[in-house]
């Protein structure tokens, strides 16, 4: 009998640790995935409006780029993104946030000087 009860008891925990650990494994998952963030973006004589992004660590980012008067593109060096849309076009991308920080973003395209002009920043908490 007492057997019996140590086996039950032992199962009880087993039972009880699993189900701790998936809460905490569900609890993680929230924390890591962030929120969706969605950005509008214009590139427009020149300039980024808005010039400043400000996100949370792990938010997914969807950015929706639009080239208003002729191409222009949306680079950031920091998370590898270069994405170029053609005069009036729009693009739409995503990225996760997952590193702090402020980070530049910028027109990389010569077929103006101006286009160095294009500058922005983004800004992760």
């Amino acid at each position: 009998m007492a057997a019996l009860m140590h086996r039950r008891r032992a199962i009880a925990l087993a039972v009880g640790c699993v189900g701790l650990l998936g809460f905490l494994w569900i609890r993680a998952e929230a924390r890591v995935q962030g929120k969706v963030v969605e950005i509008n973006l214009d590139g427009d004589h020149y300039v980024f409006a808005p010039a400043r992004i400000e996100v949370q660590k792990d938010d997914l980012v969807k950015v929706t780029f639009h080239a208003r008067d002729i191409a222009h593109s949306f680079t950031v060096d920091a998370y590898r993104i270069a994405k170029r849309a053609a005069a009036g076009q729009t693009i739409v991308f995503e990225f996760r946030a997952d590193q702090t920080g402020t980070f530049p973003f910028y027109c990389n395209l010569s077929q103006d000087d101006r286009c160095k002009q294009m500058k922005g920043e983004i800004v992760v908490r």
